[in-house]
């Protein structure tokens, strides 16, 4: 299904065709072009470089490739194309184990690893979807879960003084997760969790979270999504005095969109490292490269840092954490991934990180 494609081929070409598609920087060919006789690295990246999701996909493995060559790491991720579905997400994968490949990276979606699982696959997954329950199926779970986005959330709002805590959950699986995540973190906190606010229509939103407990206020709402909605419930939030701390998904909202939010806190990824390379990348090839991006960066990175036991076995487990961009990282015995996440808010025009 598809084929890996030459990084520095890629990039070089990028230059010269500015913003032009993914496809077009590799040639004429409708996915990328073979790897140079070097030969494919061990590490493989699986993304969707065709269909709906397309544009993700091409970005992620384009900032892999650059923060590979930025580092001058003699790394090289092999790309395939998992297309919009499970099926392509299969081929890919085995794709990457007949090339060589014995770490795969990815897939994005929760519904591609399980198919990916199923197949049987010799080498490791290490899945970018943020479905912490994939960890039980055999995959290593990477994408940055509701609960480590929740614990995070949970820990600002105690340390701020916070003693209640509620979330508006969006419709949905992730909405089910996060708020069991916030549930549990709040617990441990020493939060106490009010009931969520209805994860439907958002016209009485605000009415609904100033009547909770009892006709008292929460002291914090967590807003796991960062659509227009949960903006606008956020400005109406914190001008009722209510601490508002958004997940994860709030440090890919532009900046203007922030600061029409209200007084929001958010948590995200270093804002020194991944600006740095995010900076770097937008000069480079005139586009951005998001948090999805990055977790991608972090992810091969970790693997390919990954040692070895003299039987050449991966050790998966049991290293130091790893400096990412979304906060230092490593994996746990029961396949999830140990991530200290920031708390961000936009101050002055800029990002700046409050925890």
């Amino acid at each position: 299904m598809s084929t890996a494609c030459s990084r520095r081929k890629l990039l070089s070409r990028l230059g010269a065709v500015g913003l032009l598609p993914f496809v077009a920087a590799c040639g004429a060919a409708p996915r990328p072009e073979n790897a140079p006789s070097a030969g494919l690295a061990k590490t493989a990246l699986l993304v969707p470089l065709s269909g709906p999701q397309a544009d993700l996909g091409q970005t992620m493995a384009k900032a892999v490739w650059f923060a590979e060559d930025r580092r001058g790491l003699l790394q090289r991720a092999a790309v395939f194309d998992t297309g919009p579905s499970p099926e392509g997400a299969v081929a890919a994968a085995k794709q990457a184990q007949a090339a060589g490949a014995d770490i795969i990276v990815g897939p994005l979606f929760s519904n591609h690893t399980a198919a990916v699982l199923k197949s049987g696959p010799e080498p490791y997954v290490i899945t970018l979807s943020n479905n912490d329950q994939l960890a039980a199926a055999g995959a290593w779970v990477f994408g940055v879960t509701p609960a480590q986005s929740a614990g995070a959330a949970a820990r600002f709002a105690a340390k701020s003084g916070a003693k209640t805590i509620t979330l508006r959950p969006p419709p949905g699986a992730f909405g089910a997760r996060s708020t069991a995540a916030l549930v549990k973190a709040a617990k441990a906190s020493g939060l106490t969790a009010l009931p969520p606010l209805p994860a439907e229509g958002s016209d009485r939103a605000l009415d609904a979270l100033l009547s909770s407990n009892a006709g008292q206020a929460p002291d914090s709402l967590y807003l796991p999504a960062a659509d227009r909605r949960s903006r606008s419930l956020a400005k109406q939030a914190s001008a009722a005095g209510i601490e508002v701390i958004g997940s994860v998904q709030w440090a890919d909202v532009p900046a203007a969109a922030l600061k029409m939010a209200g007084d929001v806190r958010f948590v995200g990824p270093d804002p020194v490292l991944f600006e740095n390379l995010s900076a770097s990348y937008r000069n480079a090839l005139g586009e951005e490269m998001g948090i999805i991006s990055g977790l991608a960066v972090d992810a091969v990175l970790l693997a390919n840092r990954l040692p070895r036991a003299r039987s050449g076995q991966i050790q998966m487990t049991g290293g130091a954490p790893m400096k990412g961009l979304l906060g230092p990282c490593a994996f746990r015995k029961d396949r999830t991934c140990a991530r200290e996440l920031a708390v961000l808010q936009l101050k002055d025009g800029r990002v700046m990180k409050v925890a």
